[in-house]
């Protein structure tokens, strides 16, 4: 009687396994041939600004993708300046070492949010005026294990400005978003112009 017990046993937590990997599999896995993409958009709040004048952008985190992604809504660390021209020659830069209270990886980590399928993320980015540079200016931050290093591009110079970002999340996932869009997205753009 007790080996049969025992053997009932045995099977019916081989069961239980096989059905609750299954529902792994099901329910938490991402299925073969499904795809994760995410898209960046770029708009800003018009076209023409004055010399001096705060420059306003939205880009957009779009799933486009099969599956939920996480992504982040901070543009330090995430965004990156892939070209940024004035009337075709490169703008004037600055780069420094910059801290945060706490250190950006882990700003990036709680910054972590789910886009479903069809589900966008927007994150703001606006110029404001670089002590250093003295004139309106973009800053994006590069994540580093010892010290971030802001860079500070110069938009005040009167111009037609072709702007490029490309977002990449450089940190880690978080217990409440395990599925991280790691991956670089599209480049995309915008054009404005700087009047005297």
């Amino acid at each position: 009687m007790y080996k049969r017990n025992f053997w009932q046993l045995v099977l019916g937590a081989i069961a239980l396994a096989l059905i609750l990997a299954g529902v792994i599999y099901y329910f938490v896995l991402p299925k073969p041939g499904l795809r994760e993409k995410i898209m960046l958009s770029v708009s800003s709040d018009k076209s023409t600004y004055g010399a001096g004048e705060e420059i306003r952008f939205t880009l957009q985190l779009s799933n486009t993708g099969d599956v939920e992604s996480c992504a982040s809504n901070l543009v330090e660390g995430n965004i990156r300046v892939v070209s940024l021209t004035r009337n075709g020659e490169e703008v004037t830069t600055r780069s420094a070492p910059i801290s945060f209270i706490e250190h950006l990886s882990l700003l990036l980590e709680k910054s972590l949010a789910v886009l479903r399928p069809g589900e966008s993320l927007d994150i703001a980015m606006a110029s404001w005026v670089d002590p250093g540079l003295e004139k309106q200016a973009l800053r994006t931050v590069a994540l580093s294990k010892s010290e971030s290093v802001a860079t500070f591009y110069e938009v005040e110079a009167p111009g037609d400005y072709n702007l490029t970002f490309v977002y990449e999340y450089p940190g880690t996932s978080s217990p409440d978003c395990p599925n991280v869009f790691q991956g670089e997205t599209n480049q995309d753009g915008i054009v404005f112009t700087i009047t005297p």
